[in-house]
């Protein structure tokens, strides 16, 4: 029995990046001979053994060869006589495909040249059985926001686009994972850059895919062009920005999805696009199923709000009331909210930022006792000290 450290372990310590999980592969043992020498192992795998010891992942050599379509559709086999070298064969990219012998610390095994793909900083494909787990093409595009400075190889980028039908027997949850993922990385635009490059954004991001070729605005303030571009451009300045929150950043990404139900009548002005973009983030939270409501709700709010909050001071107050509540709602907060609006268009948005954090203690006015019990009256009562409050801490 032969144990070795594999995958991102290895990849990050080459890139002198600290790892915290270690995943190793067994050659040449059974199941039995495993726990043998491990007999707390705690067996996690269905099809095939994976087991857990002091929090590593231990899974055994195996071969996939593909059955059907779709991310399910191979047959896994595994058995003591499947080398470390075939093991390596089946992973998604050559970086990923680095093994490292714990009883030689400065010894690495690159049967596919991983070590030569890191210096050379490319994002290749480590064989055609790439193709066999579709979830691999979000893979790529997530290792490319992760390591922003790595190509994606042409031949991967070719890869994926020939196996794009084949997104669809995936599930929406397992794509919502790697987005969500890709949210916290270096530069988190490269994720849709590459499903763009690989023409692959229309099967699980239409909403994105429908950006492309729609023209950001007028000329003046968006030199950028379309729209997709202009929401590149927001993700990477809210990144440079310094604010890591992957919730502000889905909400940067969604804040000018209503640009697409335009009407080309009106180009290059989209008028009420910052509604019309609600029922659209709704809709693909629907369709992507686990999207957590923290992300919903920050991206409904950032969409609903980002233009009109530029000038909230020349608002009613109940209207800039109800704004600020909503904002002070979102799990980003007013500073992620502000900041993705201020990556969108930094246009008046240090004013408003200071605006609303001076009128935040309109939210904390209680409504008097005697007024608990007047029913619908009550909360008008308590709206109108909120005005009262809300002028005075404008004067």
């Amino acid at each position: 029995m032969k144990i070795y450290q594999v995958g991102g372990s290895v990849r990050d310590e080459i890139l002198g990046i600290g790892a915290f999980d270690k995943d190793f592969v067994v050659v040449g043992a059974t199941e039995a001979e495993f726990l043998e020498k491990f007999p707390k192992a705690e067996k996690v795998g269905k099809s095939f053994p994976v087991f857990l010891v002091n929090g590593d992942e231990y899974a055994f050599a195996r071969r996939e060869r593909k059955t059907g379509h779709g991310y399910r559709g191979f047959a896994v086999e595994f058995s003591p006589d499947i080398t470390l070298e075939e093991d390596l064969r089946r992973r998604d990219i050559t970086i990923n495909a680095i093994a490292k012998d714990p009883d030689f610390p400065n010894k690495y095994i690159d049967p596919y040249c991983g070590i030569e793909d890191i210096k050379n900083k490319r994002i290749v494909h480590v064989s055609e059985a790439f193709s066999e787990d579709p979830l691999r093409v979000y893979r790529v595009a997530r290792f490319a926001a992760k390591f922003p400075d790595f190509s994606v190889d042409e031949s991967t980028i070719k890869l994926m686009n020939s196996i794009g039908d084949e997104l669809l027997s995936l599930s929406t949850e397992r794509v919502w994972k790697e987005l969500e993922k890709a949210l916290v990385y270096p530069r988190p635009s490269r994720f849709f850059e590459i499903l763009k490059e690989a023409d692959l954004l229309k099967y699980h991001f239409p909403e994105v895919h429908a950006l492309i070729g729609v023209p950001a605005g007028p000329i003046q303030y968006h030199p950028e062009g379309d729209a997709f571009i202009h929401t590149i451009e927001t993700m990477d300045r809210l990144k440079l920005s310094g604010n890591n929150d992957p919730v502000a950043m889905f909400a940067a990404l969604c804040h000018d999805w209503g640009k697409a139900a335009s009407s080309p009548d009106n180009y290059p002005h989209h008028y009420g696009h910052d509604k019309a973009g609600v029922p659209i983030i709704e809709k693909f939270c629907r369709r992507m199923k686990n999207v957590p409501d923290r992300y919903k709700f920050a991206a409904k709010t950032v969409a609903k709000y980002h233009m009109i909050v530029r000038e909230i001071d020349k608002i009613t107050p109940k209207k800039a009331i109800n704004i600020i509540k909503d904002i002070t709602l979102t799990s980003c907060g007013l500073d992620g909210f502000m900041d993705a609006v201020k990556a969108d268009n930094a246009r008046q948005n240090d004013e408003a930022r200071a605006f609303i954090r001076k009128m935040l203690p309109v939210l904390d006015v209680k409504l008097p006792e005697k007024y608990w019990n007047a029913g619908k009256k009550s909360a008008e009562i308590l709206m109108q000290l909120k005005i009262l409050k809300y002028k005075e801490l404008a004067k």
